[in-house]
């Protein structure tokens, strides 16, 4: 039976819910009390391995890696470390520090998993000795919903326009000044609203840009939103144009609702995006290109809903939790017969 360790700074009751099954599996705290505290976590971590059966740890970010790093030298469990996030030096201050101890951890996991190709090459470079793809994955919903006037009501959001949405971090490399510039270009080919989704130190330089370019009204910032599923469902569009990505799970969850997805060149997207049948592909840092995409689908309805019925058939096939848990566990299995 898995046994979950929740490393972390406090107890989310929530979260905690959610990684134990609600309660069908097993969950442990161990309290993270920042680099200067991790002998006292890894003593912790220590403890629990050791009052639990366990045949494979399996990590899934820094804390972890460098805890367990710190426990091998006394217990010897076969780890498969799980590499999450973009590529290369993407974050500033302490969680650059983290960022780049992380990179230098994978060289002592038996074995590591990535998301994507692209990530899969940067885990190589960092010296990981064995290393494997298992592709992102997302929940996908049972019934996907076309977008309803009486829906983006709700959110606050026009009609009979056509909606084009992009979500994540406020951040350049997540290429949100693109998105806006390539709005802005659409001038009066079709009837647009567009929507930007997350939080970052970029915000108030979006929204000024948004002002220059003289479409404020016809673009919405939401700030957090809990839930991205509405939102998505609310939209005729996600857009996705990183200049540097691995393989983004904004692009899946929009997929996976049968969204068309316009998506750059970069890291494993235009692997996953088969362009012009379940999304299209345009040039890295290319805002005509990226509003051409959004003209050609914002006037072709039709278009739209046969490229995400594809979109969302991919998913199914290659991106769904179950293929994840499925070369997860062969993986594991793999550690066990070394």
């Amino acid at each position: 039976e898995p046994v979950v360790i929740l490393i972390g700074t406090t107890r989310h009751h929530e979260i905690e819910q959610r990684l134990s099954a609600h309660g069908r599996v097993r969950l442990v705290f161990v309290r993270w009390r920042g680099l200067k505290g991790t002998p006292l976590a890894a003593r912790e971590l220590a403890r629990v391995l050791a009052a639990e059966t366990v045949d494979v740890v399996h990590t899934h970010d820094m804390r972890a890696n460098l805890l367990i790093c710190l426990v091998r030298p006394f217990r010897r469990l076969p780890w498969l470390c799980h590499m999450h996030g973009g590529r290369g030096d993407t974050h500033k201050g302490r969680h650059k520090i983290s960022e780049t101890l992380d990179r230098r951890l994978v060289a002592r996991a038996d074995h590591v998993l990535v998301g994507s190709h692209a990530a899969l090459e940067e885990v190589r470079r960092a010296g990981a000795h064995a290393s494997s793809v298992a592709w992102n994955a997302v929940a996908i919903p049972d019934v996907v919903h076309e977008p309803m006037p009486e829906k983006r009501a709700a959110l606050g959001l026009p009609g009979s326009a056509t909606v084009f949405t992009m979500m994540g971090r406020l951040h350049h490399g997540k290429g949100q000044d693109l998105f806006l510039k390539a709005l802005a270009q659409l001038d009066n080919k079709l009837p647009w609203h567009g929507v930007i989704i997350g939080v970052g130190q970029m915000e108030e330089e979006l929204k000024s840009l948004a002002s220059r370019l003289s479409i404020s009204a016809r673009v919405t910032f939401t700030g957090f939103v809990p839930e991205v599923a509405p939102w998505i469902a609310g939209s005729d569009v996600v857009a996705v144009p990183s200049r540097k990505e691995s393989l983004p799970l904004t692009c899946l969850e929009a997929m996976a609702l049968a969204r068309p997805v316009v998506v750059a060149k970069t890291g494993d997207l235009p692997r996953v995006v088969d362009d012009g049948e379940t999304g299209l592909v345009v040039p890295v840092d290319d805002v005509a290109a990226l509003a051409e995409a959004f003209v050609r689908l914002g006037q072709d309805a039709e278009l739209r809903t046969r490229m995400g019925v594809s979109a969302r058939r991919t998913v199914e096939a290659h991106h769904s939790v179950r293929v994840l848990a499925e070369a997860t566990v062969a993986t594991a299995r793999g550690l066990l017969k070394t």
